[in-house]
């Protein structure tokens, strides 16, 4: 069956614009979904290279080809920055540039001033080929290191895959100058080159709205179960982590040990030195528990300026140790930080169980509590230690 050029650009123009719009709504309600806005912006250049091929056919042919080419190179270069930016690796200025600049200039040289219509195809092609593989590799690489964007990739991966054949015999017959002009007469090679493109951005738009979709969703998820500041666990995160792993822990782990940090007069720092610098000191503690806990501890911002550091299998002697190393690394850098301040210290209590269990955590963090209380009674800028033997 052949269908002709000018209806697949029309059917093009369409899946286009409308991936476009879509993805732009989807942009706007969130703008920290990485990569959708330049995938519209992609849809909607490649759109106007399409509409091109519509509207300009009766201006000299010169013209058309430059619109066509130049929209169809800067939409494949904003949709493959798309990428760099979904996977978090954006490119600099200069990438950027060095990415369609020169190919804009050959597909303008070979047009407009040594006009050669192979040699054109032959180079656009191969570029082309290049940006679409390096799109499907950047994907594909992302993918492996995150499984809730496998399946979605998986399948874009495979329509790029099988553009990439026919773009190849596309630019193949275009060196040779086997290829009809878009509108002349049919071709199977540009036919099916440019149906297959069509697939590729039906199939493509739901698969970018399900890849940006469910980033969203993450992020959301994320911001429900940390804390903004200082990027650790909130309570509520703390509770699904501990739902989650508790089964495990209970068959694996002997103990569970909580240690209570509290910042000393903090109140006072915040009414002197106003509560952006204790927020600057909030977010040091922060960074300081991420530099001095293990991957499976938990670390939570508890409230206010306390945290909870939950620990499995360690010794009382252990975690009391490791409270005296978090106070002193934070007070030591703290200084360096924002010197305007002076000393900043914490206080910190310890509890520890055999049981291991979520009633033996929320029994075993009052007294952690309790004995965090107990060090701010004796003079704070200490450890306390308060050992249970079973809850």
């Amino acid at each position: 069956m052949q269908v002709h050029d000018l209806t697949l650009m029309l059917s093009l123009f369409i899946a286009s614009m409308t991936g476009a719009i879509v993805l732009s709504a989807i942009t706007r309600m969130s703008q920290t979904i990485e990569g959708a806005r330049y995938w519209a912006i992609a849809l909607g250049i490649l759109s106007v290279a399409y509409l091109s091929q519509l509207t300009l056919q009766e201006l000299p042919r010169s013209i058309m080809v430059v619109t066509f080419n130049t929209c169809l190179i800067v939409g494949h270069a904003f949709w493959l920055i798309g990428a760099w930016h979904f996977v978090h690796s954006p490119p600099s200025k200069q990438k950027v540039l060095l990415l369609f600049v020169p190919i804009l200039v050959v597909s303008l040289v070979f047009t407009l001033i040594i006009p050669d219509r192979s040699i054109r195809l032959l180079v656009i092609g191969v570029w082309l080929l290049c940006v679409r593989a390096n799109y499907a590799w950047v994907l594909w690489q992302h993918a492996k290191q995150d499984k809730n964007e496998y399946i979605a990739v998986k399948i874009t991966v495979s329509v790029v895959l099988l553009e990439l054949i026919l773009s190849f015999l596309y630019t193949l017959y275009g060196a040779f100058g086997a290829l009809p002009s878009i509108g002349e007469q049919f071709s199977w090679v540009g036919g099916y080159t440019w149906v297959v493109a069509l697939i590729g951005i039906v199939a493509g738009i739901p698969l970018l709205m399900l890849l940006s979709a469910g980033r969203f969703v993450r992020k959301l998820e994320y911001a429900a179960h940390h804390d903004e500041l200082t990027a650790l666990l909130n309570r509520r995160g703390l509770t699904k982590c501990l739902d989650n792993i508790m089964p495990l822990s209970q068959r694996k782990c002997r103990s569970l040990t909580v240690i209570m940090l509290d910042i000393d007069h903090f109140k006072r720092i915040n009414d002197t030195f106003g509560h952006l610098t204790g927020d600057q000191i909030l977010a040091h503690v922060g960074r300081q528990l991420h530099a001095s806990v293990r991957a499976s501890d938990l670390v939570t911002r508890w409230g206010g300026e306390e945290f909870c550091i939950v620990l499995f299998d360690t010794n009382p002697a252990h975690a009391l140790q490791l409270a005296e190393k978090v106070r002193h690394a934070f007070t030591d850098s703290l200084v360096q930080v924002n010197k305007q301040v002076g000393e900043v210290t914490l206080s910190a209590g310890i509890a520890s169980t055999e049981t291991v269990s979520k009633a033996a955590f929320e029994a075993t963090q009052l007294q952690a509590d309790n004995a965090l209380y107990q060090a701010k009674h004796n003079g704070r800028n200490r450890s306390e230690l308060h050992l249970i033997e079973d809850v």
